[in-house]
């Protein structure tokens, strides 16, 4: 009679255990994983996708029909919130995407430079002598004026100032934040003839977006009876 439970038909029972085991995990997959350290990785143009309970995918990192390895992620329902793609130059682009899914902001993928989406307006002042806005009052007047929600923390312009031969004058920037009480940020001398001056950055107290804030540029006479030309232009908001 042959023996029973040696050793040698322990480790092969226990072998063909494991081996039942890892088949029957490929059968059912995952329930619940953790990775306490070292890397995840997927190769040879594999994907990992999430789907949710309907059958619509809400995750995919991986190649698409063509080959390009893509980014999609969605809210509930399937709609797009972000999404890698591209152009017929080969190079690809990012894009956030709106409920509509209609790009809210992406980069510009033809050049590779900069964003596509939104179109920044670019403003044109004017800059002649004779053409700009005058002060004469010796009080200070507000001659330009924003209102705007704060979106970033600080904002930075640019002005051309200056004065008649024989006049001086002074400008200042006033910053009224939403519910609060209206500061000076910013003030200088102005002498005569026209100059180009960097103003800022000047920080914008408060939170974003809860309501619009004003920010004014104004200017005064401090001596002669000639004109103090004031214009304010290419104001941008900008991080820290």
């Amino acid at each position: 009679m042959g023996q029973i439970n040696q050793p040698s038909n322990l480790i092969d029972q226990v072998v063909a255990l494991r081996k039942e085991v890892d088949e029957l995990r490929k059968r059912v997959g995952i329930g619940n994983a953790t990775i306490s350290g070292g890397t995840f990785t997927v190769q040879g143009d594999g994907a990992i996708r999430m789907i949710d309970a309907d059958g619509t995918e809400i995750l995919y990192f991986g190649p698409d029909s063509e080959g390009r390895q893509v980014i999609r992620l969605a809210r509930d329902q399937g709609k797009r919130v972000l999404y890698t793609y591209a152009v017929s130059s080969g190079r690809q682009y990012w894009a956030l995407t709106d409920s509509n899914n209609d790009i809210v902001v992406s980069d510009d993928a033809e050049s590779g430079v900069g964003l596509a989406r939104p179109w920044i307006p670019v403003s044109f002042e004017l800059v002649r002598g004779q053409d700009m806005p005058t002060v004469t009052n010796g009080n200070y007047e507000t001659v330009w004026e924003a209102n705007f929600n704060k979106a970033q923390p600080f904002i930075e312009l640019y002005t051309v100032d200056g004065c008649d031969s024989g006049t001086t004058g002074g400008g200042r920037i006033m910053i009224t934040p939403v519910g609060g009480t209206e500061f000076e940020a910013d003030a200088w001398t102005n002498g005569p003839g026209l100059g180009r001056h960097y103003r800022g950055p000047y920080a914008l107290p408060g939170g974003t977006y809860t309501g619009p804030m004003r920010v004014s540029v104004q200017y005064r006479r401090t001596s002669g009876t000639g004109n103090v030309y004031a214009i304010a232009m290419d104001a941008t908001q900008r991080q820290t």
